[in-house]
């Protein structure tokens, strides 16, 4: 005898299986990674591509790049693989050693949006005449708002490729130009400003959690600002999607870069914590502190 099922159980089972056909299909591959970074020299780099760790060569596969130095009449599209052309001056960041072991250890087809500039703070009482505040209306011009032209550069590549790529993470760092010693205001600041370029950022993406890694300034540096770095701290430890690297003791090339060793060591530490973080499935890399 077949087995009965009472009124409730039926119900039950139609409201699932109406549920089930409504959920929307999909025969389409998952979408590939996608990264967005920003910030000032550490992460727009200073470090010569003669100081590349031993077996990173460029260009890699798999890394899909579109940055400010790509020419203006191709920006939108990525290019595959970061050449030389793509960096300022031949020079390179911690960021592209994260790119290295996500493409070749983590094997993600990965595409970066990047908008980087040496000097730059966000208040606009700070250094240089560009500046990432949100606040970008202050601004004498539009020309001025870093954050704009990022957003710009992000919504082309997103236009184009929004059916294969989906932005799971930004990659920041900044801080020395809000520092105290070149405007009291923007240290002041400094906290609301970076809170709101994160949330802008993530605004721009349309995900209020997107993880965010960063890393604190060297003690070593010139322009390193207690308040700065306290900051930074501060929002480390309030946000649990903002991912934080110590660097306090990174060694320096010069007066205010990370070098090659404290470059890789903050490039390995962010793919871990992405590993970690179930933003990507990799095995991690070994990391020891170089300093």
């Amino acid at each position: 005898m077949p087995l009965r099922h009472s009124e409730v159980d039926i119900n039950a089972l139609t409201a699932s299986m109406y549920l089930k056909g409504a959920a929307p299909k999909s025969s389409s591959p998952a979408k590939k990674l996608a990264i967005i970074s920003a910030g000032q020299s550490n992460i727009d780099g200073r470090v010569p591509l003669a100081d590349l760790p031993d077996g990173i060569n460029i260009p890699f596969n798999n890394c899909y790049y579109c940055s400010n130095y790509t020419p203006h009449y191709l920006q939108g599209k990525f290019e595959n693989g970061i050449h030389a052309a793509d960096l300022d001056a031949n020079r390179w960041g911690f960021d592209l050693i994260t790119y290295y072991y996500l493409t070749q250890l983590a094997q993600q087809e990965t595409y970066v949006m990047k908008w980087s500039q040496g000097g730059t703070s966000i208040d606009p009482t700070g250094d240089n005449i560009n500046h990432w505040t949100a606040f970008y209306e202050q601004l004498d011009s539009p020309d001025h708002s870093l954050l704009c032209h990022f957003e710009h550069l992000i919504r082309q590549c997103m236009f184009a490729n929004a059916d294969k790529i989906e932005i799971r993470a930004m990659l920041w760092h900044q801080g020395e130009a809000d520092r105290q010693s070149y405007s009291p205001l923007a240290a002041e600041h400094y906290y609301q400003n970076l809170k709101a370029v994160f949330a802008y950022c993530r605004g721009i993406i349309g995900n209020s959690q997107l993880p965010i890694f960063t890393g604190t300034i060297s003690h070593s540096s010139e322009q390193f600002d207690p308040v700065i770095d306290a900051i930074i701290r501060q929002i480390g430890q309030e946000d649990p999607n903002v991912h934080l690297i110590d660097m306090a003791g990174a060694s320096l090339l010069d007066n205010w870069h990370f070098d090659s060793l404290s470059s890789t060591y903050f490039g390995k530490a962010i793919y871990n914590q992405m590993i970690s973080a179930g933003i990507v499935a990799g095995p991690q890399v070994s990391l020891k502190r170089p300093w």
